[in-house]
């Protein structure tokens, strides 16, 4: 099952086939995939000639629905000299099928040893046997690949790393742990209309080099709070949407307190609903669609000491044309914008599970690489980088901490300082 190549050891398969062969003419082998390369596939289709195999093998090409198939098989055979953690066995498994598993390094440590041979002897030894467990194979792979055993234990992995880096210089050390070249090509004749030396020597570089020393606060809120303290400010998008009323009733809701700390606050937001209930609750907040009503948002601008753009960019269709439309506005204020990091580890751990941890409003992620260059295109500075993070007394969160104090560019989110050019 899979891709045909040398990595799976096909010669080796021919011989356990063969010799299958000679103890009951009646086995047949189905093999599912695609073949990576025509010398490779001659090479197997000959030898299956040349060992009179052709009634005994099946090619079914490449399988979309691998447990249907699988649950018309008996066996499983991986014959691959190497491997990592493979798939096809333990789909297999899971579907009740016995494996028998080539002695590849590192597989007498992932499958039971009565499922792994070394030689074409031991092979059919297995083959034979009465030893046959559908319920076993299932309960080994539910008891031994589950996300709860899994994740701990990748965590720790990623941990023990960690600590053999800890009193190396973070940028050396992540060097030497990585081959960085060939990170840089040669754009060549991607730049049409250019000259055919211009085009030699345009190249791009996909390593963008990180800020090296990022401060890291534990309340984003209360940051943002600090900041704006005393100060005149504009706060755009202001209106928790679904949230609002709950965090105000919880103290928690950034807009009340912003208007605690700040000398004269202002709110905008494009949800009509929400603005209207601020405005009974007496606060000074307007409706504006951010990303059109450019002439509004000039007038708005004025005479503030700082714009808080707090977790509003991601919600953007268009956070270009925003940009453009608060560069426009010609003001000389700070702006402070904060948005989640597309690389947090808090998100990533739940894609093995098939999930992703995002609000279901939100158009676009940012790393500090690409927030950057955003804002640079549209003419705005960086003068200030910070993460944040959300404590939490658990487990996750003291795990999270560990790796925080070694990769803090794994954090839940990005606040910049910026200004216009």
């Amino acid at each position: 099952v899979g891709y045909l190549n040398a990595k799976k050891g096909i010669e080796l398969l021919l011989q356990c086939i063969n010799e299958a062969v000679k103890i009951d003419p009646a086995y047949c082998f189905h093999i599912a995939g695609e073949f990576q390369g025509e010398r490779f596939e001659h090479y197997t289709r000959h030898l299956v000639l040349e060992m009179d195999l052709e009634r005994n093998i099946v090619y079914h090409g490449w399988v979309k629905d691998i447990p249907a198939f699988l649950n018309d098989m008996n066996y499983i055979i991986s014959t691959s000299p190497w491997e990592g953690c493979p798939n096809n066995i333990i789909e297999a498994m899971a579907c009740g099928v016995k494996p028998l598993i080539h002695n590849w390094p590192g597989a007498s440590d992932i499958f039971p040893e009565n499922l792994i041979f070394s030689t074409i002897d031991e092979f059919i030894s297995i083959l034979k046997s009465s030893d046959y467990d559908s319920s076993m194979y299932r309960d080994y792979v539910s008891e031994n690949f589950n996300a709860e055993k899994q994740l701990p234990e990748i965590e720790r992995f990623i941990l023990s790393l960690l600590e053999k880096n800890d009193n190396a210089d973070q940028s050396k050390s992540f060097g030497s742990s990585l081959n960085l070249k060939g990170w840089q090509e040669k754009a060549g004749s991607r730049y049409s209309g250019s000259n055919e030396k211009q085009d030699e020597e345009e190249s791009v570089n996909y390593l963008q080099p990180l800020p090296p020393k990022v401060e890291i606060v534990d309340n984003r809120k209360a940051y943002t709070v600090d900041f704006c303290r005393g100060k005149k400010v504009l706060h755009i998008g202001c209106v928790d949407s679904g949230m609002m009323q709950k965090r105000i009733a919880e103290n928690n809701y950034l807009h009340h307190q912003l208007a605690g700390a700040a000398e004269r606050l202002i709110g905008i937001d494009i949800d009509s609903r929400g603005i209207k209930l601020l405005k009974e609750e007496g606060y000074d907040v307007e409706t504006v669609d951010i990303e059109t009503d450019k002439e509004k948002l000039a007038v708005l601008t004025k005479n503030v000491d700082i714009i808080v753009i707090p977790e509003v960019i991601e919600h953007l269709s268009n956070p270009g044309q925003f940009l453009d439309n608060l560069y426009s506005a010609r003001f000389d204020s700070d702006i402070l914008i904060s948005t989640p990091n597309s690389f947090s580890y808090r998100v990533a751990q739940y894609l093995s599970q098939g999930v992703e941890l995002v609000h279901p409003d939100h158009n676009c992620y940012f790393s500090l690489v690409t927030l950057k260059t955003l804002l640079n295109k549209h003419g705005f500075d960086i003068r200030r980088h910070l993460l944040y993070y959300w404590p939490s007394d658990n487990n996750f969160g003291r795990k999270y901490e560990q790796i925080l104090d070694r990769s803090p560019y794994l954090a839940e989110g990005i606040i910049v300082i910026a200004h216009r050019k």
